[in-house]
């Protein structure tokens, strides 16, 4: 069982990387290609109506240009396209794919390089994971699961926990993007969360959905609808979450940003910059409590599928 559940694990982050690439590229392939279209024209509007809320959208729904500082031309960054202007993405290769290959690299590198097994007091970075490590399995799993349940999926929540950690800090480096302020992205993660309920329920979890205990035999045709779309409503609640929070820092980032060059006046810089920065910050705070959200909560709607009642 531990090890079709890793196999389960390892199969559906790859789903997630895929669908973010390819599905997520069709969902959103009207309102990107749209938005490639006009990306030129708003760069060359930019100097007329300053950055507007259109011209912030282009920045957060582009997928297709990597822009890097490039110090010898302050305004003029070099620029990495993945694909033509107005083309698709190839293979489903765009910005947000990329950062997830980046982050799953670096999840790897630190869990190989930074956790010495062999040592019993880590030092360093392994030290500091190994305090996220024993957290999130004391205060987050455990505690919801038991032990029992808890060591099938630990690793599984791990995973959340890092992915979207990892992915949530490297969105914050300037001229990256941040994955998991794409739905598409979230919505895979949270199809993860039903997916894993859904397959590894117990008897308890489905006899409560088909004829909750204690409700009259008359009522169960209302109740088992109400039951079955309760099922869904907790996925999305986990990607639209997850999805918000991390767009919002962001574009009251840019926003703050933006000021300096629709007034014109560098003075401005002197207040905008600050609270950039400030927000900057809060989000590093942010993209930690938005990965324990996520596992929290996925903890516990897993806990209630496959814990019997007795262990409550």
């Amino acid at each position: 069982m531990q090890k079709l559940l890793k196999y389960f694990i390892g199969l559906l982050i790859a789903g997630t990387i895929i669908f973010a690439g390819g599905h997520g590229q069709d969902l959103h392939s009207t309102e990107a290609e749209h938005n490639n279209h006009q990306v030129d024209e708003h760069s060359e509007k930019h100097s007329d109506e300053g950055v507007t809320g259109s011209v912030i959208m282009d920045h957060m729904l582009d997928d297709r240009v990597f822009e890097i500082f490039n110090p010898f031309n302050i305004q003029h960054p070099i620029q990495i396209e993945l694909y033509p202007k107005g083309g698709k993405a190839f293979w489903g290769i765009n910005k947000q794919v990329v950062m997830m290959w980046l982050n799953t690299l670096l999840i790897i590198l630190l869990l190989t390089v930074g956790y010495k097994k062999n040592k019993k007091v880590q030092s360093g970075i392994g030290n500091f994971l190994e305090v996220l490590v024993v957290f999130i399995r004391d205060e987050v799993v455990y505690i919801n699961m038991g032990e029992k349940q808890g060591r099938r999926f630990l690793p599984l929540i791990l995973t959340f926990f890092f992915f979207i950690l990892t992915m949530n800090l490297m969105g914050l480096i300037p001229g990256t993007t941040t994955p998991t302020a794409n739905i598409n992205v979230t919505a895979a993660l949270a199809i993860i969360t039903l997916l894993t309920y859904l397959i590894f329920g117990n008897k308890d979890f489905w006899r409560h959905i088909f004829a909750t205990p204690g409700v009259p035999l008359w009522l169960l045709p209302i109740m088992i609808p109400v039951e079955l779309l309760g099922l869904l409503t907790k996925p999305f609640a986990l990607a639209v979450r997850l999805f918000a929070n991390m767009n919002a820092g962001h574009i009251i980032i840019l926003a703050f940003l933006g000021i300096i060059i629709n007034l014109q006046n560098y003075w401005v810089a002197l207040g905008s910059v600050p609270m950039a920065i400030a927000i900057n910050m809060l989000e590093i705070f942010v993209a930690f409590l938005q990965a324990y959200v996520f596992s929290l909560l996925s903890t516990i709607f897993i806990s209630m599928a496959v814990v019997e009642h007795k262990e409550h």
